[in-house]
């Protein structure tokens, strides 16, 4: 019989990797502030609609209503989809550059690779990039894969994201650099 365990990656200490020779936070915040206005607006139009919903049916007040509706789903799930982003990932995260290889911290939990495990580099800038998709930070990502199969990914959000992908690119001359779309 073929046993059924799945194998898990030797984790590196960071604290192997030598000392650290830049370190980047990358805060969520703003996605909270996003979220928790999102969650503002979709009670406040439901404040607005419930009366509306009671009054009895009339016509002049089914557009209205249907509006209200509208707004408080579509407002609910920008919320929703912060919150949940944000459960994920963690309010801070922190990437550190030492000189054996990279670390990442993100909610409580540390995992490092030296240099030589780092397979592929994936950045994608927006091609255009506007007021929406800076403030919701979706003008850049980059996707770092690693030989044991792990993958970090980072964006616009954190501070310093260019020197972060030049400094993988310098120290990683063996990866691969995908081109994103």
């Amino acid at each position: 019989m073929i046993p059924l365990e799945v194998p898990v990656p030797e984790q590196t200490d960071p604290a192997a990797l030598g000392a650290v020779l830049s370190r980047y936070h990358v805060s969520h915040k703003r996605l909270l502030a996003i979220g928790a206005g999102a969650l503002a607006a979709a009670a406040i139009l439901c404040v607005l609609t419930i009366p509306m919903t009671r009054s009895g049916y009339s016509y002049r007040y089914s557009t209205a209503i249907s509006i209200g509706i509208c707004g408080i789903s579509f407002t609910t799930a920008i919320a929703v989809i912060m919150i949940v982003f944000l459960v994920l990932r963690g309010l801070s995260e922190t990437f550190d550059v030492r000189t054996g290889g990279l670390a990442h911290k993100a909610k409580g939990r540390i995992r490092a690779w030296p240099w030589q495990a780092v397979a592929s580099l994936k950045p994608v800038h927006t091609p255009r990039s506007t007021w929406l998709t800076r403030m919701l930070i979706r003008d850049y990502t980059c996707a770092v894969q690693f030989a044991d199969g792990a993958k970090i990914r980072f964006t616009g959000a954190l501070d310093g994201y260019e020197d972060l992908e030049q400094a993988i690119r310098a120290n990683c001359p063996q990866c691969t650099v995908e081109q994103g779309g």
